[in-house]
């Protein structure tokens, strides 16, 4: 019977030493991976000081009123990518990755919209770009060109609201808190597996949302490179517990673009009736918006979902441009 319980344990012992010996070979290999990744889609901007870290700064095009671009939750320059390229054939125009998202390094500040309105404008300033500015926020990106709006006035020349996310959806709209509560557990799961390069490894796996060519790659380095996964954690939790705080104030007569989209928003998690209750409120809370300024107009993109700027760039640049040209 001993020598049954020293095999066993030999066993045991074996297999324990190949699990560890396979564990740090998949480890290397991830880490040799998120290494080349990284190597091979440098970011395209500059990395600009902000005291203690350093942000994401893209611009291209020469003229004023600059145009500057602010992604949705979670998401960073890349989604401008259809967008961006066209505005710079007529003005400067700067898309840029909030404090941990994208190539920015993270700040620990807290990730609420105030704090990043006065991160983007220490961030224009200490690039030199000058205001006033035409400000171009989708989704969580359009309360945070709210706010920006509401801080610094004198240079804000103009906002476009792409889809742009209300203050108040999550108190409207309470039966997506538990989506987005399987959101941030599957952030969590994806944040471990790209530590460990598992997600390098195979970065085709990352699900293209409608992105071409080069910014697809980097689309991809970023989630397999960066702390990408934690950021969005703390952006996504900072945003549905924080959210009442940030009801900006009114636009006044600013000129303002609300465009919204016009396909359906299929949001995974909810039953029908849900997702029918969503897009009424969506379109009350859109005209909303439009409200804010005495100058407010609403366009709706009839062929996109929320991502109005991949499906319909065409829109997007349009309403862009009727704001630049008055500007300059």
């Amino acid at each position: 019977m001993n020598n049954i319980w020293k095999w066993i344990k030999r066993l045991v012992s074996g297999f324990s030493v190949m699990i560890i010996a396979f564990t740090t070979l998949i480890y290397a290999a991830g880490v040799i991976a998120k290494s080349r990744l990284a190597r091979e889609n440098p970011p395209p901007g500059k990395l600009i000081a902000m005291g203690e870290f350093y942000m994401h700064l893209y611009c291209i095009g020469e003229g004023s009123p600059a145009v500057i671009l602010e992604a949705g939750l979670n998401d960073f320059y890349v989604a401008w990518s259809k967008v961006q390229p066209e505005i710079a054939k007529v003005t400067r125009v700067c898309s840029y990755d909030r404090a941990g998202l994208g190539w920015s390094e993270a700040n620990p500040n807290p990730r609420k919209s105030e704090v990043m309105a006065e991160e983007l404008h220490t961030l224009l300033t200490n690039a030199g770009v000058e205001g006033p500015y035409i400000l171009v926020g989708h989704s969580f990106g359009g309360i945070v060109m709210r706010v920006f709006a509401r801080q610094y006035p004198s240079e804000t020349a103009g906002i476009v609201l792409v889809d742009s996310a209300h203050e108040d959806q999550g108190a409207r709209l309470p039966f997506i808190q538990s989506t987005v509560d399987k959101t941030i557990n599957q952030f969590r799961s994806l944040s471990l597996l790209s530590r460990f390069g598992l997600i390098a490894l195979s970065p085709a796996s990352i699900p293209n949302r409608g992105f071409s060519g080069d910014a697809y790659k980097q689309y991809q380095a970023i989630l397999a490179t960066t702390n990408y996964f934690d950021c969005a954690i703390a952006e996504t939790t900072a945003f549905y517990a924080d959210a009442p705080s940030v009801k900006a104030a009114g636009l006044g007569d600013l000129p303002l673009i609300v465009l919204s989209h016009g396909l359906p928003d299929k949001t995974s998690g909810i039953d029908q009736t849900q997702q029918i209750q969503f897009e009424q409120e969506w379109s009350k809370m859109q005209k909303e918006l439009v409200d804010l300024s005495s100058q407010g107009k609403q366009i709706i993109a009839e062929q996109s979902s929320h991502y109005i700027q991949l499906d319909q760039p065409e829109l997007v640049i349009e309403a862009i441009l009727e704001l630049v040209k008055p500007g300059r």
